[in-house]
């Protein structure tokens, strides 16, 4: 199946143009229309999806050899060490942060479980749990 970004957001064409440029472009892994798609594509660093529900879109990034998404917020916060936002960031942030994170060639210290903690943190606080 195609490529289809016509209802994506201009920032979303552009983290899959910067991606393509790169040698990893974004491919259909499921499309019910324009605005409900499964988008992915496979770079060093891990693998990328682009997520569109219902005219919603997300970026995550699972790393190399794990099967688990994790968003900006959960990655800044390992990388960095630093507490986990709550605060959902605007999608040019998130396309924004992973392009910059996957530009950098030197690889950042963190871990799988890291990354698990500080979703499970996240997923709790937005809820009021934590």
């Amino acid at each position: 199946m195609m490529l289809d970004l016509s209802a994506a957001p201009r920032l979303i064409q552009k983290l899959a143009e910067w991606l393509d440029d790169r040698g990893s472009p974004l491919r259909v892994q499921s499309f019910d229309s324009p605005s409900t798609q499964l988008l992915q594509a496979h770079t060093p660093r891990g693998t990328v999806q682009v997520l569109a529900d219902r005219g919603q879109w997300f970026v995550e990034l699972a790393p190399t050899g794990a099967s688990e998404y994790f968003d900006t917020a959960v990655w800044a916060s390992c990388l960095s060490g630093t507490e986990v936002s709550l605060d959902l960031a605007p999608l040019d942030e998130q396309a924004l942060w992973f392009e910059e994170y996957l530009a950098v060639e030197e690889e950042r210290e963190y871990t799988i479980e890291c990354l698990g903690e500080a979703r499970h943190r996240r997923a709790y606080g937005r809820m009021g749990l934590c």
